[in-house]
């Protein structure tokens, strides 16, 4: 094995060193760090993709394209004595792109005679893999998104997913953060969703209430560079899921409910309830529309205001402002004119959660703390800008 070109890649801080190493060798290394990342992409199993013709290939002589690898020890370790990290330091390797090659280099070792010519001939071909030695975690999760065009390319929940998997272990006591993959539903009164709290968090970032899309999830890896420099120590997510959580156990303690209709058989009251928005408070809110208008007010008025802060709110001063049934009638009727008039209505919503936020936090805005009001207002200032 030995090393062939070292260029700097400025983008993520780190080398990119270009080696080539028997594959036999490799498959040392592959076998210790293929299942070491829980966010790769799981393997392909149809017989006429293009992995199995790989493997035909592969064994009359193909050239493979370069396995891509993180190394995250200090560069110059690799300069230094590059078959001692290779065959010693796994641990510190992370696959980011070629784990269908990986695969299918395993299959024809496993698939071919021990010690037969073809095997060792296998074996001993040589093959190029290109290793971003000194990457930081955000590198990493760059490199991971940006070589993700292939045929079996991932969601953008999967994205999201890779991109924050660290917050899943910094939610606070008692919040437990469900994720799609494990095909949870954020019911109980202390979990949420991943994503929508992700999605949330990240307009809080931007200031802009729009859901992710793959473009976003790359854009925001600055994001995420600048508050690692400037967070003094605060974890700003943190403080996002705990004020919402906050809010949310506010609005559990106002007793909204909507109101029943001595009419309604339980068959019809069943199937109105279905049709709402929401049928109670902590229903009307914990919405992905709701948390991200929640983050993207609470960042737009921290722009106009510095003392806004998430941890300062004042979140237990929260009044209905009107009578609980009214409230909620009102709320439902809200929503389901949005949807009547909105071109789009995902991004019709999600305005209206920005206006609702923006007016029920601004102490200005003549609707301070009071939802009855804040309802109103933000309606009307979702149809001046146009949904």
């Amino acid at each position: 094995m030995q090393i062939k070109s070292i260029l700097e890649d400025r983008k993520v801080a780190a080398q990119s060193v270009l080696i080539e190493i028997s594959i036999r060798d490799y498959l040392k290394l592959a076998k210790q760090i293929y299942k070491n990342n829980e966010f790769q992409r799981k393997r392909v199993r149809n017989s006429k993709s293009v992995y199995s013709l790989l493997k035909r290939d592969i064994l009359h002589g193909c050239v493979i394209p370069p396995i891509v690898l993180a190394y995250t020890r200090d560069k110059g370790t690799l300069e230094r004595d590059l078959e001692q990290a290779i065959n010693n330091d796994g641990t510190h390797f992370v696959l980011l792109d070629g784990l269908q090659r990986s695969y299918t280099l395993m299959d024809i070792e496993a698939e071919t005679t021990e010690g037969s010519n073809v095997q060792n001939e296998f074996l001993d071909r040589m093959i190029r893999c290109e290793i971003y030695e000194g990457i930081n975690r955000i590198g990493i999760l760059y490199r991971m998104l940006t070589l993700n065009t292939g045929q079996t390319s991932m969601s953008v929940r999967h994205q999201i997913e890779i991109m924050y998997q660290d917050f899943l272990h910094t939610s606070p006591d008692g919040i437990t953060l469900v994720r799609e993959v494990d095909e949870g539903r954020a019911r109980q009164p202390n979990s949420y969703n991943f994503r929508e709290i992700i999605e949330g968090f990240n307009s809080y970032l931007d200031r802009n209430e729009s859901q992710l899309d793959r473009g976003d999830v790359l854009e925001n890896i600055a994001s995420l560079e600048n508050l690692a420099k400037e967070n003094d120590g605060r974890d700003i997510f943190r403080i996002f899921l705990s004020a919402w959580h906050a809010f949310i156990l506010k609005i559990g303690t106002l007793g909204l409910e909507y109101p029943e209709s001595d009419e309604d058989s339980s068959d019809e009251l069943e199937d109105s309830i279905r049709q709402l928005w929401g049928a109670t408070g902590v229903q009307i809110f914990k919405k992905a529309q709701a948390v991200s208008g929640f983050g993207a007010a609470i960042g737009l008025l921290r722009d106009d205001d510095p003392e806004v802060a998430l941890d300062n709110l004042e979140l237990e001063l929260i009044v209905i402002g009107a009578e609980p049934d009214e409230f909620m009638v009102n709320f439902n009727q809200i929503i389901e004119a949005i949807n009547s008039k909105a071109k789009r209505i995902g991004n019709a919503q999600r305005l209206f959660f920005r206006q609702f936020f923006r007016m029920l936090f601004w102490k200005q805005s003549g609707c301070y703390l009071n939802l009855s009001k804040a309802l109103e207002e933000g309606y009307k200032g979702a149809l001046r800008i146009g949904i």
